[in-house]
């Protein structure tokens, strides 16, 4: 069932991976922006939590240096590719933007894209990174408040969550301010990160009374998402008012989904395909926009954003395979995987009324 699961959690990635790359295509899905990358965050609040639940059940505590250093090594390698290769484009399709380029490949880098677009610079084809941007924010400042809960209020772990991820979305939905801010800027997007949160602490806390979460299927909520993904617009005018209202209700369908993905399986979403685009939904997501919004192929209609779709898809798995995965395999000499010095203490002190404990960390590729 462990397969499954992961499987299924795979198809979920490859759904906001498709709703995405569906709407900046020019294909009639509307919202699949909206609704891919607030999917995108919900997932990742969840992962990343159980992983570090995961981790401080096991070993007692949290090393810092270990978690990111898996995330760089997750992150770092696809998105250096991307920018080291990306002036060549423009060089090559005589795009004016290459003057502008390192501001836009430092901001990218650096993880404050959407706070340098917020202040009014334009980072040309990487504009699409500011979600990255909002998600590295999100990794370096969650283990530290989950530290801190953990450490004094641990019993009442899921409510803070909760009221934390209520409070997040009543602020995103009735806030007001210029219209980027309120579409990349972190606190209006923290709120799908932190349902994914409180899924996590939910799950575990559920799981520690020795109890099994209803199983739901997956296809359900899979199928409704694509369906509210595709609802008609009407204009940008009228349209952009709607983008944090429906971002909740994407959110809270999303959190559905990965709920249901957790407790149970769908042929459908855990499917070849949805888990190949699952597999190479970073790259993807990073290539896909830079090709679209570069000069290549003309005029942008969406045969021709289609056709570099398919480009970027090749290009994304050749990142998967020659860099992303082997990049993975650093983990190991690196240590990210094993135990700081205080929790193999924490570790071997409680073997001794449990042999079972102090296994290895997690070598997931999250």
């Amino acid at each position: 069932m462990q397969h499954s699961r992961n499987r299924d959690l795979d198809g979920v990635r490859g759904l906001a991976i498709l709703l995405v790359v569906a709407a900046h295509s020019g294909l009639p899905m509307r919202w699949g922006g909206l609704s891919g990358v607030t999917l995108f965050f919900v997932l990742s609040g969840y992962l990343i939590t159980s992983l570090l639940i995961r981790e401080w059940d096991r070993w007692g505590s949290i090393s810092l240096w270990r978690f990111w250093g898996r995330r760089a090594v997750r992150l770092l390698p696809a998105l250096l590719l991307l920018l080291a290769l990306t002036p060549l484009l423009l060089w090559a399709t005589g795009d004016d933007r290459l003057s502008d380029y390192p501001v836009a490949a430092l901001s990218s880098l650096f993880y404050v894209g959407n706070w340098v677009r917020i202040n009014g610079t334009d980072l040309g084809v990487l504009n699409h990174l500011w979600s990255l941007s909002v998600e590295e924010q999100f990794y370096v400042v969650w283990p530290l408040v989950f530290i801190a809960v953990m450490t004094w209020v641990r019993p009442r772990a899921v409510t803070i969550a909760l009221s934390l991820a209520a409070l997040a979305t009543f602020y995103s939905v009735w806030t007001r301010g210029s219209a980027i801010r309120l579409d990349i800027s972190t606190e209006t997007n923290a709120f799908a990160l932190l349902l994914g949160v409180s899924l996590a602490f939910g799950l575990a806390a559920v799981r520690a009374r020795g109890w099994e979460p209803p199983a739901a299927s997956p296809i359900v909520p899979f199928v409704v998402l694509i369906a509210v993904s595709a609802f008609p617009g009407h204009g940008l005018e009228i349209d952009h008012p709607l983008f944090r209202p429906l971002g909740a209700v994407h959110a809270l369908i999303g959190l559905w989904l990965v709920y249901a993905a957790v407790s149970g399986h769908s042929r459908v979403v855990a499917s070849r395909v949805m888990v190949f685009f699952g597999t190479i939904s970073y790259a993807l997501y990073l290539w896909h926009q830079t090709f679209i919004n570069s000069l290549l192929l003309g005029a942008h209609t969406t045969p021709r954003n289609l056709a570099l779709i398919a480009a970027a898809i090749l290009v994304s798995w050749l990142s998967w395979v020659l860099v992303e995965r082997p990049a993975m395999r650093l983990r190991g000499p690196l240590r990210l995987d094993q135990p700081s010095a205080r929790q193999q203490e924490f570790a071997n002190a409680r073997r001794e009324g449990d042999p079972g404990e102090g296994s290895p960390l997690s070598t997931s590729n999250l």
